[in-house]
């Protein structure tokens, strides 16, 4: 099956914790399994530097993260700039995340923000309240296992309600419990979660 994003560029917004990453993410493993290569960043990460950019044109799709990170850095505005003109050329795919929509990310260089754009511009929103839930469900069978609904509304009350931290939680939850052979249950999760979160 041909990929959708083929020979386009796509701009992703919303607040932090909307899930942004995890689209990203998920559009790498998607490309992978149908044997197109695949590279991810964020250029929030302390170390990464304008250079990575180059060259990147061999890849059927580029996904960059957290790009308001860089936005005003004349460097990574003309590396952004070239990477788009080589994507264009090769065919391949570029997405990029952000906060905020291209025309107000607070790009410098004439033009990088229209061309940003030029593919399409999605908002992406929080899950709602009532939806958090159904993803963590969603989330642990992809993973293989079942987290009973008591463990479920536990994690609601008591942590954190935004995904990113649900999520890595429930990441972490699933292997200790692999790794010590134990059910998940209130209890357990109640303990594994306080030690995570006091790290």
């Amino acid at each position: 099956m041909r990929n959708p994003l083929t020979g386009k560029v796509v701009y992703l917004h919303g607040p932090d914790g909307s899930g942004k990453s995890h689209l990203l993410q998920a559009a790498c493993k998607a490309s992978l399994d149908e044997a197109t290569s695949a590279f991810y960043v964020s250029l929030a990460i302390d170390g990464v530097h304008p250079e990575l950019l180059l060259d990147l044109s061999a890849y059927g799709l580029i996904c960059l993260d957290d790009v308001d990170s860089v936005a005003g850095d004349g460097s990574w505005e003309e590396a952004l700039l070239a990477l788009y003109e080589s994507i264009l050329s090769s065919g391949g795919s570029l997405v990029i995340a952000g906060r905020y929509p291209p025309g107000q990310g607070r790009f410098q260089l004439p033009d990088l923000a229209t061309r940003l754009a030029s593919g399409g511009v999605w908002a992406v929103q929080p899950l709602s309240e009532e939806d958090v839930p159904h993803a963590m469900q969603l989330r642990a069978r992809e993973r293989g296992i079942e987290i009973p609904d008591a463990v479920t509304a536990y994690l609601m009350r008591r942590m954190p309600r935004d995904t990113g931290t649900l999520f890595s939680l429930l990441d972490e939850i699933d292997e200790q419990a692999f790794a010590h052979q134990r059910r998940l249950t209130v209890p357990f999760v109640r303990d594994l979660a306080a030690r995570l979160l006091s790290e």
